[in-house]
């Protein structure tokens, strides 16, 4: 395992995901297997934090969405089970369920999401 990925390296990976050459599953292990160990995605903005032991990237702002106070589980939920959408449509649906920002371990297979009064959901990802 190499825990220092280079910004170019990481930029590759990220580039090779939102282009679809490589899916879910192999993105976290590309990740993994470069010492990054978890990340966490602003959902408002869709800004994410990737870090690894001795790493850490932040990538852009893609969006600039409004998050519902008003937190529905069963929307997060909804929106969790369809894996199909395009990310941006994703962050886009949990937002409006009142997700604000949610974080993926990537040894774990777990993801948390969270809303802005402090609601949990968890998800155990099934790759």
């Amino acid at each position: 395992m190499n825990d220092k990925v280079t910004e170019s390296e990481f930029q590759e990976i990220i580039s090779r995901r939102s282009s679809g050459v490589i899916d879910f599953s192999q993105f976290l292990n590309e990740l993994s297997k470069r010492g990054i160990n978890e990340y966490e995605i602003e959902v408002a903005t869709g800004q994410a934090t990737y870090k690894g032991v001795y790493s850490a990237f932040k990538t852009d702002s893609q969006v600039n969405l409004v998050v519902s106070d008003d937190f529905n589980r069963n929307k997060v939920i909804e929106a969790i089970a369809n894996i199909s959408l395009p990310f941006l449509d994703f962050l886009q649906e949990i937002a409006e369920a009142g997700i604000v920002t949610y974080r993926v371990f990537i040894p774990e297979k777990k993801v948390i999401y969270l809303g802005a009064r402090g609601e949990e959901i968890e998800e155990q990802l099934k790759i």
